[in-house]
């Protein structure tokens, strides 16, 4: 069995077509009842609209159909031949990039509720709401730094 082979050239291979095109994502799994990794490309909109992409994808598939045979791994454009799992992985470029520390906060936010004609809500109640995870306070002197 070449999985841990196909896995590593699989990867190599999204890593490159996910710099080269930003708008791709890539989900894929190995189905084990199958024996293969099963991969999706999404959204079809720009998938059909980029000739390169598809001479690439199809060349990347033929090398390894070549390579591997019956254990290629099985390709389709948004799961219209097969469906993935929950578990498949998904892989796109990033886009956004962050400088510093990936320290993520959890904080909350003062809201005030606003006061409507004819409601019955007091004006001066207060709480607070949760910003979310992906909150992340700066160190503005490492702010200064990178920008000079």
């Amino acid at each position: 069995m070449n999985k841990e082979s196909i896995e590593k050239q699989l990867r190599a291979w999204f890593s490159q077509m996910t710099k080269k095109y930003t708008w791709l994502i890539i989900k894929f799994e190995f189905n084990e009842g199958r024996g293969v990794f099963m991969v999706s490309f999404s959204p079809l909109n720009n998938i059909e609209l980029s000739d390169d992409f598809n001479r690439d994808a199809m060349q990347f598939a033929d090398e390894l159909n070549i390579t591997y045979g019956d254990e290629a791994p099985l390709f389709t454009d948004e799961e219209s031949l097969f469906s993935l799992s929950s578990n498949a992985e998904t892989i796109s470029a990033c886009s956004f990039v962050s400088v510093g520390s990936l320290i993520y906060y959890s904080t909350s936010i003062p809201v005030q509720p606003q006061r409507v004609a004819g409601s019955w809500a007091s004006p001066s109640v207060h709480t607070t709401a949760p910003v979310g995870k992906n909150f992340r306070q700066t160190n503005p002197e490492a702010s200064y730094a990178v920008a000079a």
